[in-house]
């Protein structure tokens, strides 16, 4: 087996890793539907605020895993570890050497490793940590739950409105007027949720952050529906984005919601959200909508159960510390 860098650049192995990322999660997650090849690639080609870091394993010609490290500029400290590995290659220490590969291709500035994986059940998740994460040293530092929505049978009832603010709903981008506004919001969602043992700390989207990452989703064939919440004085007190896939049996994904504190209270997470779910309805092509929130934020978790949100998958999120730092 050699493990070497997986050259971004390159067709031919970049089709290979989004083959075999394809077939390692539709082994193990039920009803799993893919990124179509080029919007993944392209994902992986764009660095949007991330460094990419790929390695292979491979067996002459053929590619039998490969595992990414990522670090976003906002966390010079944190690199995220995933590992794919052909289902007929694995169980043979593939995955092991390649997570400690990726580990060893991490900068300098890394002070932690954080991976994650999702699975059908509790008990899967369970056996992954215990035979895979847990002998490389990871420790589970929090857990989520997945929800789907079918918006096919969904009964979208609650209100959309709240008194002293305006709810609106935009695709693919909010008026430039409230993108720093926004990019603050999106800064605070993995801060101030609960997030076990991660300890998130803010990481503000600048206004040049936020159209990059817009033009990529776009790129990649999305439509990025957002909804927000503004009050008398213009500032936006609620965000929620909703990521629709171009694939109509692809689940559309919530990337996050957030009431910014001093305006809780007044119902404004489950409006901007319904409002959102009102306007994938419009788009004709949403079928179904994911989304997933640490099991010990009860708030999200109520507002979810009420629109009809139902579990379908169990996340577990993994860190250890880097012990060459």
């Amino acid at each position: 087996m050699d493990i070497r860098p997986l050259d971004l650049t390159d067709d031919a192995g970049m089709a290979a890793a989004y083959r075999v990322e394809c077939a390692a999660n539709q082994n193990v997650r039920t009803g799993w539907t893919p990124l179509g090849r080029e919007a993944r690639i392209l994902g992986w080609r764009t660095p949007n605020g991330w460094q990419n870091r790929l390695v292979g394993a491979w067996n002459g010609a053929t590619l039998l895993g490969f595992a990414a490290g990522m670090n976003s500029v906002d966390t010079p400290d944190t690199t995220w570890i995933f590992v794919w590995v052909d289902p007929a290659h694995q169980n043979t220490g593939v995955g092991s050497a390649l997570a400690r590969a990726a580990e060893d291709a991490s900068p300098a500035s890394t002070m932690r490793f954080v991976a994650s994986a999702c699975r059908s059940t509790t008990a899967e998740i369970d056996a992954l940590a215990r035979k895979f994460a847990s002998p490389l040293g990871n420790t589970a530092a929090t857990t989520e739950t997945v929800v789907e929505l079918d918006l096919r049978d969904a009964q979208l009832t609650g209100s959309t409105t709240a008194p002293g603010y305006e709810i609106s709903t935009y695709v693919n981008g909010v008026p430039e007027r409230f993108r720093e506004l926004v990019g603050q919001i999106k800064g605070l969602v993995d801060a101030e949720a609960p997030n076990g043992e991660l300890g998130w700390g803010e990481t503000p989207v600048s206004p040049a952050e936020y159209a990059e990452e817009i033009d990529l989703w776009v790129a990649q064939g999305h439509r990025v529906i957002e909804s927000i919440a503004v009050d008398r004085n213009g500032n936006v007190a609620a965000w929620t984005c909703l990521l629709a896939a171009a694939d109509p049996d692809r689940p559309a994904q919530i990337e996050g919601t957030l009431v910014v504190t001093g305006h809780r209270g007044h119902g404004l997470g489950a409006a901007v959200k319904l409002a959102s779910l009102h306007r994938a309805v419009e788009s004709g092509n949403v079928s179904r909508v994911r989304t997933s929130s640490d099991d010990q934020n009860v708030w999200m978790r109520s507002i979810n159960t009420r629109l009809g949100f139902t579990p379908v998958e169990t996340e577990i999120i993994l860190q250890k510390k880097n012990v060459r730092a």
